[in-house]
């Protein structure tokens, strides 16, 4: 599925040899929208749509993945090391939710090595299934998109022991299960929300029909930032994941029509 994602982007990217495609003469109240996993971590949602008048507009977010979902506080009095697994993240120990729940379906928690695995459990709580959560979650399109749904209705929840109740994870330490109007990474000149406003800014200004290669990351700027430069034009953005966003964009720019 990964390979196949990206030779799609790749192709996709490599239309018109590089030359930008304007961002107008799209037919009118339509909606298409694409997900892609990003930066290792998140399944990333892109939706491109057009209003009575074919004007464009794009809006990208970002769903966190079951890893964040069930983290829990070893102060808080329902968790102990014993109903919780951990991973490791940047040197820190991450506790997680020994059992969850997405679905419908039960998913017990295994540390392998520094990594988090959830599987399905069986009648006893024990590990049964031979396929990672989060794998099942990025295998296509329809799985993230469905993805994007469940965690938003409250399909995904936590639970202290196997088989008892679950609660069911509508926030995070950023407010929310999606990154978009979190605060998430609200730092700095922009932060994520202002880097996904420059981004989906410069998409409905300057086109988005462009290669890989044409985009590059710029030598800091008198402000201190290393913007990101699309052929000959400056976008705002400076995280270092702009072309995972761009391609997710284009992913979903490429199943409108064009009047």
């Amino acid at each position: 599925m990964i390979i196949a994602v990206t030779l799609f982007a790749f192709a996709l990217v490599a239309c018109n040899n590089g030359e930008a495609e304007t961002a107008t003469g799209f037919a009118p109240n339509q909606e298409a929208e694409a997900y892609l996993y990003i930066h290792g971590g998140y399944v990333g949602q892109a939706i491109a749509s057009t209003d009575s008048d074919g004007e464009l507009s794009i809006r990208l977010d970002e769903a966190f993945m079951p890893h964040t979902l069930a983290e829990v506080d070893l102060d808080e009095d329902a968790w102990s090391e014993e109903n919780t697994v951990y991973y490791v993240q940047r040197g820190n120990e991450v506790r997680v939710a020994e059992y969850v729940e997405y679905d419908g379906t039960t998913y017990v928690g295994t540390t392998v090595g520094e990594s988090l695995t959830y599987v399905e459990a069986d009648e006893n709580g024990e590990p049964a299934g031979n396929q990672d959560l989060e794998l099942q979650i990025i295998y296509g399109q329809d799985s993230m998109a469905h993805y994007f749904d469940v965690i938003q209705n409250g399909g995904f929840g936590i639970m202290t022991e196997f088989g008892g109740d679950v609660t069911p994870v509508t926030s995070t330490d950023y407010n929310q299960v999606t990154k978009r109007g979190s605060g998430y990474w609200d730092f700095g000149e922009l932060g994520w929300q202002g880097n996904i406003d420059a981004i989906e800014e410069f998409i409905t200004e300057e086109g988005f029909h462009y290669n890989l290669a044409d985009m590059q990351r710029l030598d800091e700027d008198d402000e201190g930032l290393r913007r990101w430069e699309v052929a000959d034009a400056v976008t705002g953005a400076t995280l270092s994941d702009f072309k995972d966003y761009f391609i997710n964009a284009q992913m979903a720019l490429a199943q409108l029509e064009r009047e």
